[in-house]
């Protein structure tokens, strides 16, 4: 048969091409399957390495294992009940601390704590934080009567478990972290009664603007209630209290350089706290408390979980907004006296913190209007 185009015309010429190609297919995919494992190194499966207990002569003390780093301790294991752990003793939020407290453990907590506390509770510690100027729930204020009588314990448990709508920290920060951070806030609460007589000889004084320009800061993070205060050793300072002389016009208190609203009342023969004229408040009582000390009352011990509103933060922290009405002034009372242990969070009992006087200055406020 004549072949066309050079292409033989033959019918067995493309099968014989044909097989030709597909046994050089199989032959090269056999050559692959070969060399394949042969290209698998086992230096991970036999690799040096001694099994748990087996001896050694490569070690002066003829055992493979090595002793474990001083101060290594197995994940969840160890003391967790500890004080350090848990900042309780006895069942009850203890004091002092785990360890001595050196100036290396406060720059370790101020820096800690301008990180995660700061945002809320301000540089300062007064609870005016950016975030809390921008709309978020009010912070709790370190330089008040409570939380400046607080135990370390206390502020401890507080940064790992949470308090009202303060998450906890846990996470983010390690129990010697917790430790450094509570002992600086501890250090600035000092700081706040300080006068120069208690600073080293020779220690430098500025003022806190200065201080936070210096700095790169926004010297904002003073506020208009704390106005300058000179510092010592980089914690802000604030002079003891004015004299009672100081001049007062309209609830304006002028002291030197510092204008701030006074909202200090003074006190009558009785004992109770009067009101000081301060624009909104009532300045005589209402009902048998007395509306103006019953709003110190709450600043100090009920604002940072119920809020300044009043408004709490349903369902967990209920409102107070006329909650005497809903209610009645009884049931406010056994509530404050005793707490709400079962509650989520619970709510602490304040019977031992606060006199009969207070409890009833502080319901003569919650029956005024927000």
């Amino acid at each position: 048969m004549e072949s066309v185009g050079g292409v033989s015309g033959s019918p067995e010429a493309p099968r014989t091409s044909f097989r030709k190609v597909y046994g050089r297919i199989l032959g090269l995919i056999a050559a692959f399957a070969v060399l394949i494992p042969a290209g698998c190194r086992q230096d991970m499966h036999d690799q040096p390495k001694y099994v748990p207990l087996r001896g050694s002569s490569f070690f002066l003390d003829g055992r493979s294992a090595r002793n474990q780093v001083e101060g290594t301790v197995a994940r969840s294991q160890g003391d967790l009940n500890s004080y350090f752990f848990t900042g309780m003793r006895d069942g009850g939020e203890g004091d002092g601390f785990p360890f001595p407290v050196t100036l290396q453990v406060l720059d370790r907590g101020q820096e800690r704590f301008n990180i995660y506390c700061s945002p809320c509770h301000s540089r300062v510690g007064d609870g005016k934080g950016m975030i809390v100027q921008r709309g978020y729930y009010q912070a709790a204020d370190f330089h008040s009567d409570r939380l400046r009588e607080a135990s370390a314990g206390h502020f401890f448990n507080v940064i790992s478990n949470g308090y009202g709508a303060m998450p906890n920290y846990r996470r983010e920060l390690a129990p010697a972290d917790r430790w450094a951070v509570v002992a600086y806030i501890k250090a600035l609460q000092l700081s706040q009664s300080a006068k120069e007589a208690d600073a080293k000889p020779g220690a430098e004084f500025s003022p806190l603007n200065d201080i936070a320009t210096n700095e790169g800061l926004s010297p904002a993070l003073v506020s208009e209630d704390w106005g300058i205060r000179p510092t010592i050793n980089r914690l802000p300072v604030v002079p003891a209290p004015a004299n009672p002389s100081a001049t007062q016009t309209g609830g304006a208190k002028t002291n030197g350089a510092n204008t701030t609203q006074s909202k200090v009342g003074s006190v009558a023969a009785n004992g109770s706290e009067q009101a000081a004229s301060t624009g909104t408040e009532a300045a005589a009582p209402t009902g048998a408390g007395n509306a103006a000390a019953g709003r110190k009352t709450y600043d100090d011990n009920c604002m940072m979980c119920h809020q300044q509103s009043r408004a709490g933060m349903p369902p967990m922290i209920p409102s107070l907004v006329g909650i005497v009405a809903r209610t009645s002034a009884a049931h406010v009372r056994e509530r404050v006296v005793n707490g709400v242990p079962t509650g989520n969070p619970p709510m602490p009992a304040f019977g031992s913190k606060l006199s009969a006087a207070d409890i009833n200055n502080l319901i003569a406020f919650l029956k005024t209007a927000p």
